[in-house]
């Protein structure tokens, strides 16, 4: 299989960054997560299979149609590729996604319990409403048709029992979502486990 293009190495050194970035905060372990962009109405841009987030290389990166088959790249791309183009195609404002395991975030995941929602601005602002799925194994096509029948309104999804997806218009849009959504678990937990309540503000619209 042939490299990917060079006019993508912008976005695959991009790419590259933001996986070192998931993995030094701790959002990630081992293989886990994946991210991509969206380079064309029928291409993404994403990370391979079976590779750590903290040392990947833009020259890593795999480029792959809407219907999940390599089209540049030496490595084979992320297996749950199909939940990415999922969330494309049910999400016109999606053109990035991140998918990381943060361990507040799925320490509601992994749990019946919900965080709280707009307890301030950035978390009014950045998660809007989260949409929530059910377990149903990752990199399923079941999984892919539940992300893309319920995200058209959502641009964070909290899958039970596996972990978070966040897009926007750019990366670093994904990027805050996903930060503002653990750090929101973080304060939702502590709140909860001194047995309080918070005080939520009105949502925020985009």
């Amino acid at each position: 299989m042939s490299k990917i293009p060079s006019q993508y190495l912008v976005l695959a050194t991009e790419l590259s960054q933001y996986s070192h970035r998931v993995w030094e905060r701790g959002y990630v372990v081992a293989n886990g997560g994946n991210l991509s962009i969206k380079i064309s109405e029928n291409m993404i841009l994403s990370t391979p299979t079976m590779e750590s987030k903290g040392e990947l290389k833009p020259e890593d990166m795999v480029i792959s149609d809407f219907s999940g088959q390599r089209v540049y790249g030496d490595k084979s791309a992320s297996t749950e590729i199909l939940s990415h183009l999922a969330f494309y195609r049910a999400n016109s404002r999606a053109k990035a996604i991140i998918h990381t395991h943060p361990p507040y975030t799925c320490s509601f995941a992994f749990t019946d319990s919900l965080p709280y929602e707009y307890m301030c601005a950035e978390s009014a602002l950045w998660l809007g409403s989260v949409c929530v799925i059910p377990y149903i194994q990752p990199g399923s096509s079941l999984l892919a048709n539940e992300i893309e029948r319920l995200s058209t309104e959502s641009l964070v999804i909290l899958m039970k029992n596996h972990g978070l997806m966040t897009a926007g218009e750019t990366l670093k849009d994904a990027w805050w979502r996903c930060e503002v959504m653990e750090n929101n678990c973080k304060i939702s937990h502590l709140i909860m486990s001194r047995g309080d309540r918070a005080t939520n503000i009105n949502k925020i619209d985009e």
